[in-house]
This record gives structure tokens, sequence and C-alpha cells, in this order.
């Protein structure tokens, strides 16, 4: 960016003052703090969308596993997956309305008891 700077200003035949170079450090440092700042808030949108399509998925197969009468042990371990991962995420924030409920839904799917499912319909 400075280079840009220096070669646009030996065009227009100024040389670039001091205070130009401050100022342009100045912008440089703000959009390499920026940087990361995106970056960080890239990885939380990734960990949020896994956490979100591995808790449907979770949800599905044990909705699925408990309706034909057995246990929903998959769908189980796919919903504490999708919970540690946002956990994982670091910036996420870790106690939301979407770790307890995708919690609550993976403890009552190793919970559930399917064989009386099974004898409701029998």
């Amino acid at each position: 960016m400075q280079e840009a700077a220096e070669q646009a200003a030996k065009e227009s035949g100024e040389e670039m003052s001091e205070e130009d170079k401050a100022q342009l450090a100045e912008v440089q440092e703000g959009l390499s703090e920026m940087g990361g700042s995106v970056s960080a808030l890239g990885n939380i949108a990734l960990f949020a969308g896994i956490q979100g399509v591995l808790g449907l998925i979770g949800c599905i197969m044990a909705f699925i596993a408990l309706g034909k009468g057995n246990k929903a042990t998959i769908g189980g371990v796919l919903l504490l997956v999708a919970v540690i991962i946002s956990l994982w995420a670091g910036e996420f924030p870790s106690i939301g309305i979407s770790n307890i409920l995708h919690l609550l839904a993976g403890i009552f799917a190793f919970v559930a008891a399917p064989t009386v499912a099974a004898e409701v319909e029998a």
C-alpha cells in the first residue's frame, strides 16, 4: 500500500510528506487490526454453521431411530458433537440458547426409552 502511494506521488510530481507517511502507517495498522477481527468473525460463522447442521442431522436421526423403536445413540452423539464444536469456537458465546437446546436434545436422545414407544404402537 505504501509503495502504491509513493508511486502515485511520483507520478503526480509531488513528494510524500512525513505527515502523509504517518497517516498511511495509521491506515495500514487499522486495516491489519480489522483483518484479524474479520477472520475471527469468519471462524465464528463457520463453527455456528457446523453446529447447526450437525444439530439438525442429529435431531432427525434421533427422531427416526426412536420412531422405529431403536436407541438413538448416533443422533445423540451428533448432538453432543454439535455442542462441543460450538464450545470449541472460542469467541462464540459458549452459553447460548443453541448450546443449551442441543445439549438437552442430546441428553434426551440417550435417556429416551425406545421400547416403551414400540409397545405403545402394538
